[in-house]
């Protein structure tokens, strides 16, 4: 049986592909590939998400994202410092 890491991996780098291959024969910037993600990203909050828990949803999410490109892109650095 797939574990949870194992399919949001899979399925994760399966929806990547999905979004940046097509932008990428298609001449696309990185900012419109970006601009897709945040209407990606929309359309999931507003399916999922309760009315009035956007925010703090949001910013859970934003946290998760930056943790996980620190452990991506630093591996084992200790990331600090704020951009």
């Amino acid at each position: 049986m797939t574990t949870s890491h194992e399919l949001h991996n899979k399925l994760s780098g399966q929806i990547v592909a999905d979004i940046v291959r097509p932008m990428i024969v298609e001449g696309m910037t990185p900012t419109e590939a970006l601009v897709l993600l945040e209407s990606v990203i929309a359309g999931v909050f507003i399916a999922i998400v309760k009315l009035g828990g956007d925010e703090p949803v949001a910013d859970k999410f934003i946290e998760g994202v930056k943790l996980r490109l620190a452990e991506i892109r630093l591996k084992n650095i200790e990331p600090w410092g704020q951009a």
